[in-house]
C-alpha cells in the first residue's frame, strides 16, 4: 500500500496553507508597489511644480520597507552611516539593481542641480504666483549682465592669450597681413633673358627653355604621346585603305583576263566547227 506522504509535509507547493500565503504575499507585493509608484507620481508632480515656481527642488525621499529576506544593498545615510539597501517584495535582482541605478542617477541630477549656478536672478513668478517669462523692465534690468563690460574683459583676455598663443587663423600674418603667393594675380613671370650663363648674346636660348619646359610637362607628354597614337591610326587607316585598292585592282584584272580567255575560248571553238562544215560539204561533192 504506497504512502501519500507529500501533502503532509509543511514545505508541499500544493497545500492550501503554501497556496493561501503565496496569494497573501502576492497581494502584499502588489499593494506595496501601487504605493511605491503612486508616491512616485506624487514625487515627480511636486518636483514639476517647484521647477515651474522657480522655487529649490525637494529632495528625493527613498521609503523602502525593511524585510528580513531582502538582499541587502549599502547606503550613505545623513549621519555617515552605512545603511543597507533591501529589495521590495516581488521584485528580483535584475529590478533591483535597475531600481538601484535609477536612484543614483536621480541623486546625482539632484547634485547637479543644486551645484549649477543660475544665469540669471531675475524671478520667473511674479507676486501673484502667476509665471511670467519676461517679468518686471527694472528688474530685469537690474539682474542683466553688463554686455559692454563683458567685451571689454573678452578683449583685454584674448590681447593676452594671444602674445603667447599662434592660431591656425593667423597663419598668414595677422589678420591676414601677408597674403600666400598663389593669391596674387598680378604676379611677375619669371624673366626669360635671352643671354647664356656667360652673358652673351643667344637668340636661341629663349626657344631651347620652352622646349626644355615642354620636355619636363607631364601634360605636354601626355599630349605628344596621343598625337602620336593618332598619328600612328591614320597611317594604319592609309596602309589598310591601299591594301584595299591594290586588292581590287587585282581582282579587276583577274576578272578582265577570265573574260579575254573565255572569248579566246569561243573564237577558237567557233572557227573549228566552220572548218569541220567546209570539210563535210567537200566530200558529199566529190561523192
Amino acid at each position: 500500500m504506497p504512502l501519500h506522504l507529500l501533502g503532509k509535509k509543511s514545505w508541499n507547493v500544493y497545500n492550501a496553507d503554501n497556496i493561501a500565503r503565496v496569494r497573501r504575499d502576492e497581494a502584499a507585493a502588489k499593494a506595496a508597489e501601487e504605493a511605491e509608484e503612486q508616491r512616485m507620481q506624487e514625487t515627480d508632480a511636486q518636483r514639476r511644480l517647484a521647477i515651474l515656481r522657480g522655487e529649490a527642488l525637494p529632495p528625493i525621499e527613498d521609503v523602502e520597507p525593511s524585510t528580513a529576506d531582502e538582499p541587502p544593498a549599502r547606503e550613505t545615510t545623513h549621519s555617515g552611516s552605512m545603511r543597507r539597501k533591501r529589495k521590495r517584495p516581488g521584485e528580483d535582482d535584475t529590478d533591483f539593481e535597475m531600481r538601484v541605478a535609477r536612484e543614483r542617477d536621480n541623486m546625482a541630477v539632484v547634485s547637479l542641480e543644486s551645484e549649477r549656478k543660475p544665469t540669471s536672478s531675475a524671478p520667473i513668478v511674479d507676486h501673484a504666483g502667476h509665471i511670467d517669462l519676461f517679468g518686471d523692465e527694472k528688474l530685469r534690468a537690474h539682474a542683466e549682465k553688463n554686455e559692454e563690460a563683458e567685451k571689454e574683459a573678452k578683449k583685454k583676455k584674448q590681447s593676452y592669450e594671444d602674445q603667447y598663443t599662434m592660431r591656425f587663423s593667423n597663419a598668414a600674418g595677422k589678420d591676414g597681413a601677408l597674403q600666400p603667393w598663389y593669391s596674387q594675380s598680378d604676379a611677375a613671370a619669371p624673366d626669360a633673358s635671352s643671354k647664356d650663363v656667360w652673358g652673351n648674346q643667344d637668340p636661341k636660348h629663349k626657344e631651347r627653355d620652352t622646349k626644355r619646359i615642354v620636355l619636363n610637362d607631364p601634360l605636354a607628354m601626355m599630349k605628344q604621346g596621343a598625337s602620336k597614337v593618332r598619328e600612328l591610326k591614320q597611317e594604319r587607316k592609309r596602309f589598310q585603305e591601299e591594301r584595299d585598292e591594290e586588292l581590287k585592282q587585282m581582282r579587276r584584272e583577274d576578272r578582265h583576263r577570265e573574260r579575254r580567255r573565255r572569248r579566246h575560248e569561243e573564237s577558237g571553238s567557233r572557227g573549228g566547227d566552220r572548218s569541220r562544215g567546209r570539210d563535210g560539204e567537200r566530200s558529199t561533192m566529190r561523192i
